[in-house]
């Protein structure tokens, strides 16, 4: 029983090894796509919220859809409005009244303290693996918790973004240095700490020496320790 934080460096293979440790141990896995996706839906309305197949729904999103609905909202603090949707740095909100997106952009102050109780809620639920989201930080300290951090060479990421999106070299290494960068000013701007501070992590892992299959092994291996 225990949660399992992943932080990666762009290309490293992060969401891959997750996926995999996580199906390895039978947890659920959440990623930024996954709370988003459900956070916009809730935001939207009840009634797309239950447009979600239950049958092919897996537990994990089960349970972040019953905490992303409009009323369960205002259990996490009474200040949110029935709109959820992160917060976007430079966005604006248009003044179009049609344009399904106005009015559902919170402050960046009101979004972090959300994704903070939802890490929470998630770290309570216990059996879950959370990639990102300075989930390092917010759950810093808590038992029954391991942090990892995944990075690779350059030229090992490069090739791996390059057959994964489809991209020259030179977007590649523009694509990774775009994405380090926000993860790292991320960290620094909301939480102070620096993204690559080892001390952060129980253990940092070079996917360039190991297949996605070993990286998850040592995981699942040193995750045993920490329940």
């Amino acid at each position: 029983m225990s949660v399992i934080t992943i932080a990666r460096e762009f290309g490293s293979g992060g969401k891959e090894v997750a996926t995999l440790v996580a199906d390895r141990v039978g947890y659920g896995c959440v990623d930024k796509e996954l709370i988003v996706e459900i956070a916009h839906a809730a935001g939207v309305s009840e009634e797309t919220v239950e447009q979600f197949d239950e049958v092919s729904e897996s537990p994990i999103r089960r349970f972040l859809k019953e905490l992303f609905t409009p009323s369960n909202i205002y259990s996490l603090s009474p200040e949110y409005p029935p709109l959820v949707w992160p917060y976007i740095p430079g966005a604006e909100i248009s003044a179009d009244k049609t344009d399904p997106m106005r009015g559902t952009i919170l402050d960046r102050k009101e979004y972090l303290t959300l994704l903070r109780e939802t890490i929470l809620r998630l770290w309570q639920r216990d059996n879950i693996v959370i990639v990102g989201r300075g989930s390092q930080c917010i759950l810093a300290g808590k038992p029954h918790t391991l942090h990892v951090r995944l990075v690779a060479p350059i030229e090992h990421r490069c090739v791996r973004v390059m057959d994964r999106m489809g991209l020259s070299r030179d977007e590649a290494l523009r694509a990774m240095r775009e994405k380090d960068k926000q993860r790292a000013l991320y960290l620094l701007h909301n939480y102070h700490t620096e993204w690559q501070n080892p001390l952060l992590y129980h253990s940092v892992i070079n996917t360039g020496l190991l297949s996605t299959q070993q990286t998850a092994d040592l995981i699942v291996q040193a995750m045993q320790m920490v329940e």
